[in-house]
């Protein structure tokens, strides 16, 4: 059953979760003049080529309600029964030469006499090599008359800037899990699909947003193949065997647990999908330490590219095996961050019940009070000079000399040996001689 193209939406209300993006196409159809280059920007299976087909055929519709295509007219019908031949949709992916740009113009020269515009639907044109975009900016810079270019692209960057500037951008976001799961929940009810809310949500986690691979999987729900068997997911457990390989780099663990996912007929790319999703989900909780944060960090960088280029042949075990190692080796702990990590861990597990309150820690370390203390008033004792000692002086400078010269010299101008006044010490009755005269 294929429900991607059964109910493929052919008018604008129909378009499911990408309001924003309807409107600037509804409001550009209604614009004198009519922009001639759009570019849709999203993931895959968003919707772009289902909208830019209800653009093109909303353009050539002789029955126009508004902007709504009626979808009865012969050129609505033409279209789509795919014979159109005012509107060509050209995978860029095929086109990649400058030959190929060439083909393209000529087709913009040929005209039909019931179609009033030429559409031309480029889906991936970011495939497209660099000359081959060189020479369709020439026909975007000068488009012939009547002519409209809508170009489909999953990767924006890889188009030249000239290009983007050249064209009006619409974006398709992911659309919500709740609306996907209630479209699902609705067609299963119409084609009598068993299936549960549960599943819905399992179909749209597992094809990750997805609305046309969403159809796909859930138009293989049957009696005997159940959504189970169709999104399998892996187990945290398992995720966190891995994680935990790579920090202490047990190359045997990741090859172990490999093996078991293999087994377990998880495809290589899954596996490298669903540990990028896990690692990233593990990086925004509130408890996860800077240590796995920045590690976490170098395995992304790994895995990420690596998940993009993996393809589905033989050797896709080899090579996922060999990007989980080059994972392990990205990663590198930190001994000052593990242990400081460890001290909080296990300051978190203190009971807070014995930790003192702010007011029982300021009583016990507050200062004691200051006593006051009776005031003292301390007398100076006077210096005493021992007896045998002279003392002389010169000008205002006075030193003690405990070595005096011999009977009748002299000493700084003064004599010794003549007879000085004395002095009457009252405190200890000793006599003293006076330095100066």
């Amino acid at each position: 059953m294929n429900l991607p193209i059964k109910y493929r939406p052919i008018r604008f209300d129909r378009v499911v979760g990408q309001s924003v993006a309807v409107e600037i196409a509804k409001a550009s159809l209604l614009q004198s003049p009519l922009q001639t280059t759009f570019l849709f920007v999203g993931a895959s299976g968003s919707g772009k080529t289902t909208l830019a087909r209800i653009m093109a055929r909303s353009l050539n519709c002789t029955n126009r309600q508004g902007v709504e295509p009626c979808n009865q007219c012969d050129s609505c019908q033409a279209h789509l029964k795919d014979n159109h031949l005012a509107i060509s949709e050209i995978n860029g992916a095929d086109k990649t030469g400058v030959d190929d740009v060439r083909d393209i113009i000529e087709k913009c020269q040929l005209h039909t006499l019931d179609s009033k515009y030429r559409v031309l639907i480029i889906d991936e044109c970011h495939q497209m090599s660099k000359p081959a975009q060189n020479a369709m900016l020439k026909l975007l810079e000068d488009p012939p008359i009547d002519t409209v270019f809508l170009l489909c692209t999953t990767e924006e960057d890889k188009l030249l800037e000239t290009i983007r500037s050249r064209a009006r951008i619409l974006r398709f976001q992911t659309v919500a899990r709740d609306l996907v799961a209630g479209y699902l929940m609705n067609i299963a009810h119409h084609e009598q699909i068993p299936l549960t809310e549960a599943e819905a949500y399992r179909i749209y986690e597992y094809n990750q947003g997805s609305i046309r691979r969403c159809l796909q999987t859930l138009g293989t729900v049957s009696q005997r193949v159940t959504v189970e068997d169709l999104c399998p997911q892996i187990a945290e457990a398992k995720l966190q065997t891995l994680l935990l390989a790579f920090e202490a780099r047990d190359y045997l663990s990741i090859d172990r647990t490999l093996q078991e996912l293999i087994g377990d007929r998880f495809y290589p790319k899954h596996i490298l999908s669903a540990l990028v999703d896990y690692t990233i989900a593990m990086m925004t909780r509130a408890d996860t330490s800077r240590n796995f944060i920045v590690n976490a960090d170098k395995i992304l960088a790994v895995l990420i590219p690596a998940t993009n280029k993996l393809g589905s042949g033989n050797n896709a075990q080899t090579s996922c095996r060999l990007i989980l190692y080059e994972a392990a080796i990205a990663w590198q702990p930190m001994a000052a961050d593990r242990l400081a990590n460890q001290v909080s861990d296990e300051l978190n597990q203190l009971d807070r019940t014995q930790v003192p309150t702010s007011e029982q820690l300021q009583a016990q370390y507050a200062p004691a009070p200051m006593q006051p203390q009776p005031y003292q008033v301390q007398i100076p004792i006077p210096v005493q000079l021992q007896p045998e000692q002279y003392v002389h002086g010169q000008g205002n400078r006075h030193s003690v000399n405990s070595y005096p010269p011999q009977n009748g010299g002299y000493q700084n101008g003064v004599q010794v040996n003549q007879q000085l006044p004395t002095y009457q010490n009252i405190h200890n009755n000793g006599v003293y001689q006076l330095p100066i005269q």
